[in-house]
């Protein structure tokens, strides 16, 4: 049985649908409700209606893209790759193919004008959406971490390290294509820029 949405459902999975958008490519500050509902077309009262206020809505759209690539990723994690190298390349193809700019700069780069109770909320959601499926990924045995080196650590900074996929004026070769440039941000994630 098909179950239609109500109005209200429809025209919040819209305004989501469009602040998913505009935060994901200008970031918190940068975007405005006002921007917001221009593109919907409804007035800024209707916005506060379904979301309380800008942090509210977007904390709600973090989540949302943040449970997407997570889920994402934890079907990566369970199929099998030839080479585990290979895998965390799929994995991070799922981050900036759903990310138009850096996911760490977007998500803690608004943690200076958000409320504590929200920064709480997005860090949560780093940890859990973002971290912690790479750190699975680096607990496992075909791909031995440095002694010392935690997974989550190395999750962390992994993510931390992937600016220069985002953009091109930190691009590290023009004439790669994103799989190549990811292997060879990976490359030099993993061993460094000189020989032992």
């Amino acid at each position: 049985m098909i179950t239609k949405k109500s109005t209200s459902e429809v025209t919040r999975e819209r305004i989501l649908l469009a602040a998913t958008e505009l935060f994901l490519a200008k970031g918190y500050e940068q975007t405005t409700t006002r921007e917001i509902t221009k593109v919907l077309n409804i007035t800024q009262p209707a916005l506060y209606h379904y979301f309380g206020d800008k942090e509210a809505l977007f904390v709600e759209v973090i989540k949302r893209v943040g449970k997407q690539v997570s889920d994402s990723m934890h079907l990566i994690l369970s199929q099998t790759y030839e080479q585990p190298r290979d895998q965390l390349v799929a994995m991070t193809q799922v981050i900036v193919t759903r990310h138009p700019r850096d996911v760490f700069t977007l998500i803690h780069g608004s943690f200076n004008v958000l409320s504590l109770e929200n920064q709480r909320e997005l860090g949560i959601v780093f940890g859990r959406d973002y971290v912690k499926p790479i750190a699975i990924f680096f607990d496992q045995e075909a791909l031995k971490l440095r002694q010392h080196v935690d997974s989550r650590v190395a999750s962390s900074f992994y993510i931390t390290s992937l600016a220069p996929l985002f953009g091109d004026f930190h691009r590290l070769n023009g004439t790669l294509d994103m799989t190549e440039r990811i292997q060879q941000l990976l490359d030099l994630i993993l061993y460094g820029v000189s020989e032992r």
